[in-house]
């Protein structure tokens, strides 16, 4: 089972060096949990999902004989800089993501540590995730 209260302040706990949020996403953009769980970020998570699953599709488009192997993403927005990369692999081809947001003058290189400190540190919930991605929302 999982406990949602518990892994969001586990979550809380990861966010430092300018962090403003860490998520844990459906590629259809329920979240599952966040260190800042607003109203807003479920909005966030949907924008953060459609975002990467646009990436993911023009990388098809550009070469469709070959598979697609996007795992990550960094970009910019106007009021953040976010990385997100993909945390869970489940069935019916869904998966679970990781996004850690900051303010634009995070640096690039603690976004990304961050990311694989948490990918390494969460790695015990990706049992119970890759079962229970398609049937979440919260």
């Amino acid at each position: 089972m999982l406990r949602v209260k518990e892994l969001e302040a586990t979550l809380r706990r990861a966010m430092t060096d300018g962090l403003t949020n860490i998520m844990l996403v459906t590629d259809e953009g329920a979240l599952i949990a966040a260190a800042r769980s607003e109203e807003v970020d479920h909005t966030v998570s949907a924008v953060l999902a459609s975002i990467y699953n646009e990436y993911k599709v023009a990388e098809q488009d550009a070469d469709p004989n070959t598979p697609a192997v996007l795992q990550s993403i960094v970009f910019d927005c106007s009021a953040a800089r976010v990385a997100c990369t993909t945390f869970v692999f489940c069935a019916e081809e869904t998966q679970v993501l990781l996004c850690v947001c900051g303010s634009p003058s995070t640096q690039y290189g603690a976004l990304w540590s961050k990311v694989e400190l948490l990918k390494n540190s969460l790695k015990c919930l990706e049992p119970i995730l890759s079962h229970m991605a398609g049937l979440t929302a919260r």
